[in-house]
């Protein structure tokens, strides 16, 4: 029954799984980090993290980064083709416009997007 359940999740999440293995091949992985139901590929030369339904990269194996890129696959989960309307792309922009403020160091999460998958990974900022 998981299995069924599993080949319909990445169904519903199709476009982004799409994705996710359309950059697997520039992003070799050093090692697979489990977190939850999650295989977390951890590539050393990726810019920070990205979730794209069954497919997670990050850069660093950092637990509030694994943490909040696993909040994006619970986003993933529940929109299904929505997830890239809804979160992927506003959070793309977010990141693309983002400018660091050492006063507020956790500036970057309080975009909605980026709020909410702290939320739903966990990830408690101060």
């Amino acid at each position: 029954m998981k299995r069924i359940m599993d080949v319909l999740l990445w169904i519903w999440q199709l476009p982004q799984n799409l994705m996710g293995l359309a950059i697997m091949p520039f992003y070799r992985k050093d090692r697979t980090i489990r977190h939850k139901d999650r295989k977390i590929r951890y590539c050393p030369r990726f810019p920070g993290g990205i979730s794209l339904g069954f497919y997670v990269y990050v850069g660093d194996t950092d637990t509030k980064t694994v943490m909040h890129e696993y909040g994006h696959t619970r986003q993933s989960n529940m929109l299904g083709p929505l997830y890239l309307i809804v979160v992927g792309l506003p959070s793309l922009i977010w990141a693309a416009f983002y400018r660091y403020d050492p006063s507020d160091p956790h500036g970057y999460y309080r975009f909605f997007t980026e709020k909410w998958a702290d939320r739903l990974g966990g990830v408690k900022r101060a």
